[in-house]
């Protein structure tokens, strides 16, 4: 019950990364979809990035 209430007030790091990456999912496909492929280049490298990062986390 204690981890509920917490998990109310505490976010979790990990699920603010992945919300993040989300995010970039959908402007990178965005981004091809017109043809801004530069755009979406430079959007992917961040969503590698992002996924280096919650693997980090996950594994603390």
């Amino acid at each position: 019950m204690f981890k509920f209430i917490k998990s109310l007030f505490i976010q979790d790091p990990a699920k603010k990364i992945q919300k993040a990456r989300d995010r970039k999912y959908k402007e990178a496909v965005a981004f091809q979809r017109n043809g801004k492929l530069r755009e979406y280049a430079t959007v992917m490298k961040e969503i590698e990035e992002l996924e280096k990062q919650y693997v980090e986390v996950m594994s603390e």
